[in-house]
């Protein structure tokens, strides 16, 4: 009986991948399947392109633990090489750390916390995943992310939080007397106001922080990097001014709006169990309420 060794496997491996590329219609895609990013696909392009958590990077992989250009990618005829680019925490391909190394598809890439892999993908198929995606954690009537997405990333910054030891924030929004829209101009006309009420404020926060429709009339963000009591204050204030001062139009009808905002800022203990994104929440809403018993169109908080 012929023996073969792992590396005449190995081998034969490549030498059918080579040719399922060269005869695919396919595409090659790198797609994040754990961490931040989870989902996410990046469509690969011949040559070299580089990874890691700066915007300037090529692939941008949202991840505390990657280095800014964590490693560069080399796509050549029908061969990938991964290649570290001196990292902090360096570069791992199916749990061994490389300096330089061929890649098939499907075998995990760790950057960071972050595992990625090679997957060859048509149109049809990234459009249909797409849509899934998109149905899961986007709300549909406002186009932002829905409840099921904030409460799974916030989950993550907290535990990023616990583990650097840095402080955590919660906003909550509320559109003021918003029912009143409803009964006096139509639920078509409150359906608008929640859209352009998102859209403003999408556009007004900054591009880092995370916000989302919490339910109804009621929305969340969470504000991510360097944050205090009165940073938060005043990014609060600026965005109920911003809608204060917006005009809402759909057809022959115009309204103005307010808002009331919650926050809380707190320490993540150590603990594990010890505090969940919950409390956080808790803490952001009662404040929201204080907001409203106070005469809305108003922000206040927790101290």
């Amino acid at each position: 009986m012929e023996k073969h060794t792992i590396t005449d496997l190995n081998q034969t491996i490549f030498e059918d991948t080579r040719s399922f590329i060269k005869d695919s219609k396919l595409h090659p895609y790198l797609v994040v399947f754990v961490g931040q990013d989870s989902g996410k696909r990046h469509k690969l392009k011949f040559g070299r392109m580089t990874i890691g958590r700066s915007s300037q990077a090529d692939i941008n992989v949202e991840d505390d633990w990657a280095s800014r250009v964590h490693c560069k990618l080399y796509w050549k005829d029908d061969i990938f090489e991964l290649e570290d680019n001196d990292s902090t925490n360096g570069t791992y391909v199916n749990t061994h750390k490389i300096t330089r190394i061929q890649v098939l598809p499907g075998v995990p890439i760790q950057v960071g916390h972050s595992l990625l892999k090679i997957e060859f993908k048509d149109e049809a198929e990234i459009q249909l995943e797409q849509n899934l995606h998109r149905s899961a954690f986007i709300d549909g009537l406002t186009g932002i992310f829905n409840r099921q997405y904030f409460m799974k990333r916030s989950a993550e910054e907290l535990a990023y939080a616990r583990r650097h030891q840095r402080p955590l924030g919660v906003i909550m929004i509320d559109i003021d007397h918003f029912k009143l829209i409803n009964d006096t101009y139509g639920h078509q006309m409150g359906d608008f106001v929640l859209n352009r009420f998102a859209s403003i404020i999408n556009s007004s926060k900054r591009p880092e922080d995370v916000f989302a429709r919490y339910g109804g009339e009621e929305f969340i963000l969470l504000p991510r990097g360097d944050i205090s009591v009165e940073g938060m204050r005043v990014h609060c204030e600026r965005l109920r001014q911003t809608i204060e001062t917006s005009e809402f139009a759909f057809g022959e009808t115009q309204v103005r709006i307010t808002i009331s905002l919650g926050f809380y800022l707190g320490m993540v203990p150590r603990g594990e169990g010890d505090a969940s994104i919950d409390e956080f929440i808790g803490k952001a809403d009662e404040a929201l309420y204080r907001a409203k018993d106070l005469g809305r169109n108003r922000t206040e908080t927790l101290l």
